[in-house]
């Protein structure tokens, strides 16, 4: 395959990456000045937040993930691990986070850096992904919310692609530092999110892409290339094989998130596969399903009575029948370790499948998974609804300013849960009672008001600017797109173009589909946002690279004429 690489620019002057660095570093500084204003939110939210606290806690005691029930093992560990590092380096987490996004905001900016000598267009660039709205966007950047660490982790991973392939002549030394490099940051975004599937189609570009790249690709070229991707698959299975092996270690069974267990897949999968007339969008399970299911399955029939008493207090809506089900489980006894909940979920995912076999209650045809069902009906809704996501992806809006409404945000929550969000994130949190609040004093106070009025009025900018910057940069990457077809011959521009802009895509296709049957969730769509920014700022390089080619060539013709 024939590729037309943009040229890489020569090595930068001394100063101009002196006065880059002295830049990066004068914003990083304003914005950790601005965004302390933003004390932390503690709340009680045993399957999110406080869940990770708490078994980051555990973390830090030596105790892997803690004690066994219902939530150890739903989420992916990375964070709570991250929560523990970050304990042990002094400094609270959100800080901790704020730099460590901080970091890969340079990381991404250096990625480009072979392609433009001067340092304004990476000042601008790195400007713009700094100051990224969904990082001071409170009060959810003010929680132990995952986005905290998959934002960072998302830009690296593309920066990281993006910068292998723009180093494919360069050492292997430098090749393999930045496939590396690659491998970690993909591992451990697998496993701090669990829809990480929206990356595969991205990376499977980028992997054929590295393989192709260039003129006269031979066979020892690609089996090269291919060694020097070795690390990708090598360093996911050891992170693999390690949380494997101490889930083994410390709870009986090698699997690392319960709820992706075939055993779970099979009993709840195997409940909304249950085909009854009655059932509604965004319902997975309702009672005619458990009715059903009561009647062929004696093992799922010893929950009734705890259903039965669950509802007469308060209820999670019924989209989250996930976590009802795993408390339900847990509150009969069943789910004491777990190779005793895996051996509950077996044997009731069996009996309701032999069920659907024998014909003894209708059931869909289609594998048990917890996936929600997809209905013919359904279909209509695709092009509004994919529609609603991917604007909500460009342009911003869900992003929340708050100016003057400090006092709206409290603390909750037990005394020991409390101490636990002290101890464990080192935070000052925010006090649980306005009469604290009012005894700040008054220069105090305003400096608070004026910085959450500062990120709101930077956060606002980018509502207007960047729905704009995204439609130009589309039809810039169109360009180049069909630039490269007529010449037949790739460039990067279109690659990488693609390699992002699918990777948002493939991200608002999943929750597309979640939205449409189970129910809205906006906090997976924070990873997103860096990824249109990034996708901006690549086309951004181009088309400064394009339109300086352009320059070149009209002054040289002139000197040709005047000669």
């Amino acid at each position: 395959m024939n590729t037309n690489f943009f040229k890489p620019a020569e090595l930068t002057e001394t100063n101009s990456n002196c006065f880059l660095f002295w830049w990066m570093l004068f914003l990083i500084l304003a914005q950790l000045w601005l965004v302390e204003a933003q004390d932390f939110v503690a709340t009680y939210t045993p399957h999110d937040d406080y869940l990770f606290v708490k078994l980051a806690k555990h973390i830090l005691s030596g105790a892997w993930l803690g004690p066994y029930d219902q939530v150890t093992l739903i989420k992916g560990p990375i964070y709570p691990l991250f929560i523990a590092v970050a304990h042990h380096t002094g400094m609270p987490l959100l800080l901790v986070q704020h730099l460590l996004y901080s970091a890969i905001c340079i990381l991404a900016t250096m990625a480009l850096r072979p392609l433009v000598k001067g340092q304004w267009l990476f000042m601008l660039i790195f400007f713009l992904l700094l100051f990224n709205p969904f990082t001071y966007s409170y009060p959810g950047t003010g929680r132990a919310f995952r986005f905290g660490l998959s934002m960072p982790l998302v830009l690296a991973l593309f920066s990281c692609m993006g910068g292998l392939l723009l180093r494919v002549k360069y050492s292997l030394k430098n090749k393999i530092s930045w496939s590396i490099a690659t491998s970690l940051i993909f591992s451990l975004l697998w496993y701090t999110r669990e829809e990480g599937i929206w990356i595969l189609p991205s990376l499977a570009l980028f992997v054929f892409c590295f393989l192709l790249l260039g003129s006269q690709i031979t066979f020892t070229k690609v089996l090269t290339r291919f060694f020097i991707l070795l690390p990708i698959p090598l360093v996911f299975i050891a992170f693999t094989t390690t949380f494997s092996h101490l889930n083994q270690k410390y709870y009986g069974a090698p699997d690392i998130i319960e709820i992706k267990s075939p055993e779970f897949q099979s009993a709840l999968g195997g409940l909304m596969n249950i085909d009854i007339a009655k059932s509604k969008r965004y319902i997975p399970v309702n009672q005619e399903n458990q009715n059903a299911a009561y009647a062929v399955s004696p093992t799922f029939k010893q929950l009734q009575p705890y259903f039965e008493e669950s509802k007469k207090g308060a209820q999670l809506p019924e989209s989250f029948y996930i976590w009802v089900l795993r408390d339900m489980v847990r509150k009969s006894g069943n789910a004491n370790s777990l190779p005793e909940a895996l051996d509950f979920y077996g044997k009731m995912g069996a009996e309701i499948n032999a069920a659907c076999e024998a014909g003894t209650i209708s059931c869909l045809n289609r594998k048990a998974t917890i996936k929600p069902v997809w209905r013919a009906e359904y279909i209509p809704l695709i092009p509004a609804t994919f529609w609603d996501i991917f604007k909500q992806a460009i342009s911003f809006r869900t992003a929340h300013f708050s100016e003057n409404e400090y006092s709206k945000w409290k603390t909750t929550g037990s005394k020991e849960m409390v101490e636990d969000y002290r101890f464990v994130t080192r935070e000052k949190l925010v006090p649980g009672h306005w009469h604290h609040i009012q005894a700040y004093p008054k220069y105090y106070m305003h400096m608070i008001v004026e910085k959450f009025r500062i990120l709101s009025d930077i956060g606002k900018g980018y509502n207007k600017i960047i729905p704009l910057f995204f439609v130009l940069s589309l039809l810039v990457h169109l360009a180049f797109l069909v630039r490269s077809i007529r010449s037949r011959q790739l460039d990067f521009a279109s690659m990488f173009g693609l390699i992002t802009l699918g990777g948002i895509i493939s991200l608002v296709s999943i929750l597309t589909y979640i939205k449409i049957t189970l129910w809205p969730i906006n906090r997976p769509l924070f990873s997103a946002y860096p990824l249109v920014l990034y996708y901006i700022s690549t086309m951004a390089v181009f088309s400064y690279l394009f339109l300086q080619k352009r320059f070149k060539q009209t002054n040289n013709k002139k000197r040709i004429v005047e000669s």
